[in-house]
């Protein structure tokens, strides 16, 4: 038996995400429908991140075991089959205890604005559509630092995460957050972005802010980010 990783990019704007939902196209279910075709076995693919309908990885990391005698190197070439808006940029054997999921110590993501119109990458990035006070929104990313419960952060999902690391960087009218943790709730990153937004418009205190990183009851829900403007960019392990 081997166990394979796979390195993956993607454009997510025409998936539904990353897992198998019926009747619909995404990103695991197109390359397990190749990888059987090519392996002539069922395959179950293991991705280190899940992403949502719409968001793109620069660097999605997936594993799957098999009873193939295939070598990597002849797996890569026939994964060049894929469809343009994904490819696998790397096959790999791993030791069979490997899982690309529960061996990931940590997860970061990009998410790109751009201050106005951009016609030419508006399927990649949020245009938005007012001005931001920069130096405000930088006053306020310490506070979502280190572990807290991000239950306001968060689409039908609760629990704490650690984040390592939240910065912003600005070049002329493009803005990219760089965010990494060990893990993400579902819609957590989305919903700090658009909390971000809205701060940064002065529509939002402090104190909004870190009620909501408290769990107070009271607490404000927030503006979510569309999905075009976020990249997984990166998965660490063990």
């Amino acid at each position: 038996m081997q166990n394979i990783r796979l390195e993956i990019e993607y454009d997510g704007m025409n998936f539904y995400g990353w897992e198998i939902q019926p009747h619909k196209r995404t990103v695991r279910g197109v390359l397990e429908s190749l990888l059987e075709s090519i392996l002539q076995e069922k395959i179950k693919l293991v991705c280190g991140a899940r992403t949502d309908t719409g968001v793109h990885a620069i660097s999605q990391i997936a594993n799957f075991k098999t009873e193939t005698k295939i070598t990597p190197r002849k797996i890569k070439q026939a994964l060049l089959q894929l469809p343009q808006d994904v490819c696998v940029k790397s096959v790999k054997n791993m030791p069979l205890n490997f899982n690309a999921h529960f061996d990931a110590v940590s997860r970061t993501y990009l998410y790109k604005i751009v201050i106005g119109k951009s016609p030419t990458r508006r399927y990649g990035i949020w245009e938005y559509k007012f001005p931001l006070d920069i130096e405000r929104i930088k006053s306020v990313l310490p506070l979502f630092l280190g572990k807290h419960r991000f239950d306001f952060f968060a689409s039908k999902d609760e629990g704490e995460c650690d984040i390592k690391t939240l910065k912003i960087i600005q070049k002329k009218n493009d803005l990219v957050f760089e965010i990494r943790a060990d893990h993400f709730l579902r819609k957590m990153i989305r919903l700090i972005i658009g909390t971000l937004t809205e701060f940064g418009r002065g529509y939002l205190s402090e104190k909004d802010i870190q009620d909501a990183i408290d769990c107070k009851k009271n607490a404000r829900k927030f503006l979510s980010a569309p999905p075009q403007g976020l990249y997984l960019k990166e998965i660490k392990y063990k």
